[in-house]
């Protein structure tokens, strides 16, 4: 069942999310998704939750800045080789390097070449699972649910299938190194898992509970999560906001005033500042209002029966959300088509119609890291360079269809001039 009411979905997403509305079935029902927390349901789910949510707080992340700060540092160092050679820059290639070279060190601990090297495996291999995802069989298999068992019998078969098992054994090496010691203990995503298991562990054994809050199954399944949920998502909507900054110079230069008025020449960027940066978030905002990263629906299943709003959910149907169609609709945003940060401004309420990261209890756990990321890389390119458009940039932008996540058909094109 599609909805586009805004006060249903409210209702649905947010007030009802605990009693009547949970995530439906998986795609696929095998590991590493189904222990996950788009995998997981009910009270497992809630406890997975809990146990993560600590770790995506303001003071967790200031201790992941440095990695992301670094990652961007290097961004900046392939852009400036590219820059150097003259060459029109392919915004959509160098974020995803730059999306993977932040997962693997936060998420993965693994050391890779994803950004100077466009051929690292990993980085092939990551992008081949999420070509398979996007094929038709993958987004008909949302649809019409009967196709998933066919996917589940194919899973072993499949092309990504390797990477995958490289990925969560590799994980799992580096776990058991440091939980032995013979690792020193890194400050990454990873490590404040582990930590979140062993007090939990804790908080089981005081209480008397013979409850596993954590197993390795949800840690190794969780990491890979992030690695889907936040390689594809960040790195589109990083190159989304170069596309717009090169089209609105004008709105650039009052970002790029914005940033060196806070960050001078010279300024090591802090967590802090960067969230004081009202004009950067309601660019990034707007961005991801016009090309929200996960494009199909945000999709609930309905466990009891129930009526919201006068509108009666029957136990056991989907209720599907259509991103794209409420992001732009005319009724809720006027002249939806224009790039508009002033819909962001303070004061302005753009309540139910907005959720490029999903809505309610389920809201995507990696929010906070995500817009993190694209503001650090986006301050980093912009301080340095003026972003504008050329003679391959496309607009109107095409997409690649069908897909999950929003993708550019023929990249981003832009000409970067050092300021």
């Amino acid at each position: 069942m599609v909805i586009t009411d805004l006060n249903i979905i409210k209702q649905c997403l947010v007030e009802e999310a605990n009693i009547a509305f949970d995530r439906p079935d998986l795609i696929v029902n095998v590991e590493p998704f189904t222990s996950c927390l788009i995998g997981l349901v009910g009270e497992e789910w809630k406890r997975i939750r809990a146990t993560l949510n600590p770790i995506f707080t303001s003071a967790k992340m200031k201790m992941v800045t440095q990695i992301i700060q670094n990652c961007a540092d290097e961004m900046v160092e392939v852009l400036a080789d590219l820059v150097q050679k003259g060459e029109i820059v392919d915004m959509a290639t160098v974020t995803r390097g730059f999306s993977m070279d932040v997962i693997t060190k936060s998420a993965l601990a693994w050391q890779v070449d994803c950004q100077k090297n466009p051929t690292d495996p990993l980085l092939m291999g990551v992008q081949k699972v999420f070509e398979d995802v996007d094929n038709a069989v993958i987004v008909n298999a949302i649809r019409f649910p009967i196709l998933r068992k066919i996917l589940e019998w194919l899973y072993p078969y499949a092309s990504y299938y390797k990477i995958i098992n490289k990925i969560t054994e590799n994980v799992f090496n580096v776990v058991k190194l440091r939980r032995s010691g013979q690792s020193p203990r890194t400050t990454d995503m990873l490590q404040l898992m582990l930590d979140a298991q062993t007090s939990g562990e804790e908080s089981s054994v005081g209480s008397g509970s013979n409850a596993t809050v954590f197993e390795d199954r949800h840690l190794l399944s969780n990491c890979f999560l992030f690695l889907i949920a936040g390689f594809d998502t960040t790195a589109s909507s990083l190159a989304f906001i170069m596309h717009v900054l090169a089209k609105y110079p004008e709105e650039q230069e009052r970002v790029f005033n914005e940033i060196t008025k806070a960050f001078p020449e010279g300024a090591e960027l802090t967590y802090d500042g960067v969230q004081h940066l009202k004009r950067l978030d309601m660019v990034v905002c707007e961005t991801l209002r016009l090309y929200p990263p996960v494009v199909l629906f945000v999709s609930r299943h309905c466990t009891q029966d129930t009526t919201v709003s006068g509108q009666f959910f029957p136990a056991g149907v989907n209720v599907l959300v259509p991103t794209w169609h409420v992001h732009h609709n005319p009724d809720f945003w006027p002249e939806p088509l224009k790039f508009d940060p002033e819909r962001f401004s303070e004061g302005e309420k753009v309540q139910s119609a907005y959720f490029p990261f999903g809505l309610g209890p389920r809201v995507c756990i990696g929010k906070r890291f995500a817009l993190l990321e694209v503001k650090l890389a986006t301050c980093k390119i912009i301080r340095k360079y003026r972003v504008s458009k050329c003679e391959k940039t496309q607009d109107p932008l095409k997409f690649v269809v069908p897909s999950v996540v929003l993708n550019p058909e023929n990249g981003i094109h832009v000409r970067l001039q050092k300021r």
